[in-house]
This record gives structure tokens, C-alpha cells and sequence, in this order.
């Protein structure tokens, strides 16, 4: 059984950190990171920390178009990881993604558009579909290039099901509504709470709210929802009822990442460990947790 990883829009992502944002002119960092992301790259990531700290092995396939400069700096950062990366060269740089992240107060967010990728979208699925097998799991995660239409992802999806293995959907708007709203449907999608509420138009800051606006798409769909709540704990929800999984609370050293963290060690957790849904929940939920915390 393999898991496959699908970024279609990976990213240098820079962090520069600095005593307080300067709205209007110079700001001067204290320190700043480059690291290699998108969110089914960070997924894999997770996967790998969680076999490496319990001593087991899995087969993983992380798949991302990458081109220009960027993309061979990206290449590099993973390689000194020891992270296989199956890249898909293309024309355009990959982008790059900036954070200033000051000691207290808002942090600013600078994401630029994902990269076209053109005719390789077709060399992309082409490799997929030859590798996949009945029994394998693969996620979808993130935006679409600006050059990919948002039913993508839902589309490749009916591709991976007729395959015979699992999808697992994390995208957010148009992307996840396509899926939901299509004919074959993932196995799993992974909203956060606020992403359910945009999905449902319901109340999601609640897990009460969660669990009424998840059974809503898992009756009507048949699809597990997994729903996270940030610092208030997670929520799986099938056809026959939820499970709320409250946070374990930790002092906050970082939040961007969590999200992908906690899909990563679920998929670990369900398809490495077989683990039943929602343990892999509670184990996830332990993972983001203490990467939340710096641990």
C-alpha cells in the first residue's frame, strides 16, 4: 500500500521575524527561514517525521511541479531532508510565499498565485494514475495553478477512486464544493471549521456546530468528513454519527503547518498503523499538537 501526496501548488515559503510590523515602511527582521511547503509536501513531511520517531517504514510518493530557480532551491532544501520529492518540471519559477511574523501582534501574509504548470498537468496525472493501486491512498491538497480550473482536483479524484484506492481531498471553496457537489466522491475531506462553514453556510465555531454542519455533507455524500478546530480539538464525522476529540492544551510557538500536520499523521496513523478513524484522530491530534508546541 502506498500514499501519494498531490501539490499542485508548491512553495518556497519565506518567514522573516521582526520585534513589530511597520505598516507603511522599513521593516528590519531579526531572523528569517526558507522552507519548502505546499500543503501536500507538508503532509508528506508529516508522514516521515511520524515513521521516523516510531522506527517504521512507508511508501510514499510526493508528487509537485517545480521549475525556474525556485524550484531547484526547493529541490535542495528537500534533498538536505532526505525527502523524495517526484518533480515535474515546468517553464515558470515556483512561487514564493512570504510571512512577517512579529513578536506580538497580527503576522502578514504575502501568498502569490500557483504557478502554471500547461500541458504538464497531463504528464502530472499520466504518472498518478500508472503508479496507483487498488488499496493505496492518495491526497489532493491545496489550490489549483492559476491555469488549473477549480473542478480539478474533483476531477482527478473520479480518476483515483475508479483506480481503486482511497482520495483524500484538502482543498478549500470552489475546489472542495466541486468535490462534495460531483459525482464521485473522496473518501475523506479535510475542512477546518471555517472552510465547513463557508462549505455548509451553518455554525461551525462550536463542535456542536461542527458535528450538525458535518453530518449534513456525510449523510447527503457518504463521505468521512475530518474536521479541525485549531486549538479546540478535531471532529471526524461519517454517515452513522461524530467523535469529538478536544485538544490536549499547549503553550502556541507556531501555527502555520498544523493543519498538514495533523492529515499527515492521520493518514499514518490510519493506513501505517491501522489504526480505526478515530484513534487515528486522537493520534493526529496529538502530532499537530505538539508541533504547535515546538516539540
Amino acid at each position: 500500500m502506498k500514499i501519494i501526496t498531490v501539490t499542485l501548488s508548491p512553495a518556497l515559503d519565506i518567514e522573516y521575524h521582526t520585534i513589530a510590523v511597520n505598516p507603511t515602511g522599513l521593516n528590519r527582521t531579526s531572523s528569517h527561514k526558507i522552507t519548502a511547503g505546499g500543503k501536500g509536501v507538508n503532509v508528506s513531511r508529516s508522514i516521515l517525521n511520524c515513521a521516523a520517531k516510531e522506527h517504521t517504514t512507508v511508501s510514499l510518493v510526493t508528487f509537485a511541479p517545480l521549475g525556474g530557480d525556485t524550484g531547484e532551491m526547493f529541490k535542495a532544501i528537500l534533498a538536505r531532508e532526505n525527502m523524495p520529492v517526484t518533480a515535474v518540471d515546468i517553464e515558470g519559477n515556483t512561487r514564493v510565499n512570504t510571512s512577517l511574523i512579529p513578536e506580538e501582534g497580527d503576522s502578514v501574509e504575502i501568498n502569490a498565485p500557483g504557478t502554471p504548470i500547461g500541458e504538464k498537468l497531463a504528464e502530472i496525472e499520466n504518472m498518478l494514475l500508472g503508479m496507483i493501486e487498488p488499496g493505496d491512498v492518495a491526497a489532493v491538497c491545496g489550490s489549483c495553478p492559476s491555469d488549473v480550473k477549480k473542478t480539478y482536483p474533483a476531477e482527478l479524484c473520479g480518476k483515483i477512486t475508479a483506480k481503486g484506492a482511497h482520495c483524500v481531498i484538502d482543498c478549500d471553496g470552489a475546489a472542495l464544493e466541486a468535490a462534495v457537489d460531483g459525482e464521485n466522491h473522496p473518501t475523506y475531506i479535510k475542512p477546518n471549521h471555517e472552510e465547513l462553514a463557508g462549505l455548509t453556510g451553518t455554525d461551525t465555531s462550536t463542535p456542536e456546530g461542527v458535528m450538525k454542519a458535518a453530518q449534513s455533507v456525510a449523510e447527503r455524500t457518504g463521505i468521512t468528513v475530518i474536521t479541525t478546530m485549531a486549538g479546540d480539538g478535531a471532529v471526524i464525522t461519517d454517515e452513522s454519527g461524530s467523535t469529538f476529540v478536544p485538544a490536549v492544551k499547549r503553550p502556541v510557538v507556531r501555527l502555520k503547518g498544523a493543519g498538514d500536520t495533523f492529515l499527515g499523521a492521520f493518514l499514518y496513523a490510519k493506513y501505517v498503523k491501522n489504526l480505526g478513524s478515530a484513534d487515528a484522530v486522537a493520534f493526529a491530534q496529538d502530532v499537530a499538537g505538539r508541533y504547535v508546541a515546538g516539540e
